[in-house]
């Protein structure tokens, strides 16, 4: 049985046969007129003419039927037109079945979409609205009537129109619906196709309030827990003061138990820390970050801590300050960098990079030669409490609560941390800052002295 295209290239040969015998019937024509009349000229004109009409009215039609798009009613002429006809309408069929296949598939898909209870809204490269689902208009009040407006003329929410101009759509933003709402909303974008994206928002407000609750209780337990502890640790520092009083069967006991207050009340100051990062509570805005003063102090805080032990080097590539939350950047430099020390063997060797890589991105960075950390253990590094070798960590001092405080005060600043370490090699913290937080210390100086 023969297939279509066979066929087809059969009717494109015949086409081009009887295009071949219609020519030569104009010339036998035109030879008899010749004959005839003896006026070869004219005759072989007129037939040329009658060629050349028969050629435009073929055009002609054939203009029309792409505007009017009939593909029903036509009349298929012989010759090469036949096949510039059959070639329109095959193609013209294909799209069609295409079309109504894409238009069924896409019809599929929106359903499932509205099924979500979440809003689901197709943006275009120029954020506006392609499509909405049902959860777009449930939860934020959109309808189909807004197809073609800018998203950020409908969501007026400073966090969404702050989102949408710093164009860092890796990340998701938290708001509320209204402003006087209790209905928590996190938003995030994901680019499909070219230069589309989908815009997708969730209701976060049951997740929210549990960890707003979280957050309470760690809080006020902390807080409750804080005082008595401070007293016992009081006594148990004068009775330590005058151990020469205390028996010599009380002086271990008594050094252990000042020294488990101790790391109680540093796992306190670090779960208040960690609320007050959480709860947005810090009272000093943000400010100029000298990182020339602070990558200096904390040299001397890493030289003093490691009493001589360690190789440690500082590769300081930019004299670029940051803009942020002094004294929390602060903690997040010094605990990276004491980690270093506390978990690399005698003898090993520790770098500090501060350095501004080809996105302009400042980039603080700490390599290590100690005892390094498994793959399985990298993603959970940031958990609170969490902790690689725990009786490392606690003869070292470490509350299992540093590296989440690191997190959220990066996440606060909207920076990354890239973790890279392997088993007995060593490791490598790196705080990526985006570009928007560079502050030149030329410029600054000159603002501040025009300001």
């Amino acid at each position: 049985m023969l297939g279509i295209k066979p066929l087809f290239d059969l009717s494109k040969r015949l086409r081009f046969h009887e295009e071949v015998i219609g020519i030569a019937v104009l010339i036998f024509l035109a030879t008899i007129a010749g004959l005839i009349t003896q006026a070869w000229g004219w005759s072989f004109l007129l037939i040329f003419l009658l060629y050349v009409l028969r050629n435009m009215f073929y055009f002609a039609r054939f203009l029309r039927m792409v505007k009017s798009a009939d593909l029903e009613a036509h009349q298929v002429p012989f010759g090469v037109w036949g096949d510039i006809f059959d070639s329109y309408f095959e193609k013209s069929f294909q799209e069609k079945r295409q079309i109504k296949r894409l238009k069924s598939e896409t019809d599929q898909v929106q359903q499932a979409m509205n099924l979500l209870p979440d809003a689901h809204i197709s943006l275009s490269k120029n954020f506006k609205i392609e499509w909405i689902n049902h959860g777009a208009e449930a939860l934020l009040g959109l309808n189909q009537s807004d197809v073609g407006q800018l998203i950020t003329n409908l969501l007026r929410q400073p966090e969404i129109i702050a989102y949408f101009e710093a164009g860092e759509f890796d990340q998701t933003v938290e708001f509320y619906q209204t402003h006087q709402s209790t209905q928590r909303l996190s938003a995030s974008m994901v680019p499909y196709f070219q230069h589309h994206f989908l815009f997708i928002v969730r209701d976060i407000t049951a997740a929210h309030n549990l960890a707003q609750v979280r957050r309470d209780f760690v809080a006020n337990a902390s807080h409750e827990l804080r005082t008595p502890l401070t007293v016992l640790s009081g006594y148990l520092e004068l009775m330590q003061d005058d151990h020469e009083r205390l028996p010599v069967l009380w002086q271990n006991p008594v050094e252990q138990m000042n020294s488990q207050a101790q790391r109680m009340q540093n796992i306190i100051n670090d779960l208040l820390t960690l609320s007050a990062i959480e709860a947005d509570s810090y009272k000093t805005p943000p400010d100029l970050v000298d990182m020339q003063e602070v990558l200096t102090v904390l040299e001397q805080d890493m030289h003093l801590l490691s009493q001589n032990e360690h190789q440690i080097k500082f590769e300081i590539a930019t004299h670029k300050n940051l803009f942020g939350l002094v004294e929390p950047l602060r903690s997040v430099f010094v605990n990276l960098a004491t980690n270093a020390v506390r978990y690399t063997p005698p003898g090993g060797k520790i770098t500090v990079r501060w350095l501004e890589n080809e996105q302009h991105q400042l980039v603080f960075e700490v390599q290590d030669t100690g005892i390094g950390i498994s793959r399985e253990d990298i993603p959970r590094l940031t958990e609170r409490f969490y902790r690689v070798d725990t009786a490392r960590s606690r003869s070292s001092g470490g509350t299992g609560l540093g590296l989440a405080i690191v997190k959220h005060i990066i996440e606060r600043h909207h920076a990354k941390l890239d973790i890279q370490s392997r088993l007995k090699v060593g490791s490598t913290f790196r705080v990526i800052f985006p570009a928007a937080m560079t502050r030149d210390p030329v410029m600054h100086h000159v603002v501040a002295q025009l300001s």
